[in-house]
């Protein structure tokens, strides 16, 4: 790779399957990018999550990045107690976590709260988890810089195949084709006996959004609008999609 990027080792063949140490690379260069600019205004309101500040946001990311350190560290198969995280500043939180998921084997058994019972889990969660708010801390104080579209495309799939899976939810009154610009993202959305079900597949959809990886990623968590995108067909449906992340 040149000028410095990092390979995500990204599959097209299905659902997005990255390298567990890009994620961690993602993860340490989104949690420090985070910190540093919450902590240029710890008052700021962050858009997204308007009852937030700045150090609101900051300090939810220290208690997760303490709380995956210890699931992990613990393989508890059970949810940490949050209350019995270590009293620990955001930052070495971060590096905790770091440290953490660099010495651990992927593939090591676990509880988590998805379908995948794996330390994997966690790496990808804790990766998205700080893209999104990466993204979060910089919009409160407008120095937005891009999310990777590797990154942006997985975070789509994560969130319908694996935030949203058992979530009670009013069901879109249709379907909706995703389609990435800038790689070969793929995502047919259905709404099914009241559950979201994915496929990656070009096909028609009663709704249709053409837009880069990042622009997917912003949308499907809420970070944006679907203004200024492709939209084909009922645009009543697409929103309904958008509308579902938590």
């Amino acid at each position: 790779m040149e000028n410095g990027e990092i390979d995500a080792g990204l599959s097209h063949s299905g659902p997005p399957r990255m390298d567990p140490s890009y994620r961690i690379q993602r993860l340490a260069a989104d949690g420090r990018r985070l910190l540093d600019v919450a902590s240029r205004d710890l008052t700021a309101t962050v858009p997204a999550c308007p009852d937030w500040t700045s150090e609101d946001l900051r300090s939810h990311m220290g208690v997760v990045w303490s709380a995956v350190a210890a699931q992990v560290q613990q393989r508890a198969a059970a949810p940490i107690s949050w209350k019995d995280l270590p009293d620990q500043s955001p930052a070495e939180a971060l590096d905790q976590l770091l440290a953490v998921l660099g010495e651990a084997d992927p593939a090591t058994p676990l509880w988590t709260w998805g379908a995948d019972q794996t330390v994997g889990f966690f790496i990808r969660r804790a990766h998205l988890e700080t893209a999104i708010h990466r993204v979060d801390a910089e919009q409160a104080v407008d120095d937005a810089t891009p999310v990777p579209a590797a990154d942006g495309i997985d975070g789509v799939d994560e969130l319908f195949t694996e935030v949203l899976a058992g979530r009670e939810r009013v069901m879109p009154s249709g379907s909706l084709h995703l389609h990435q610009t800038d790689g070969d993202g793929e995502f047919m959305l259905r709404a099914v006996d009241g559950a979201v079900t994915v496929t990656h597949e070009h096909a028609k959809g009663d709704a249709a959004v053409r837009a880069s990886g990042e622009e997917l990623f912003l949308c499907a968590w809420g970070r944006r609008s679907l203004d200024g995108l492709q939209i084909f067909g009922d645009v009543e449906v697409a929103a309904e999609w958008m509308a579902l992340s938590p």
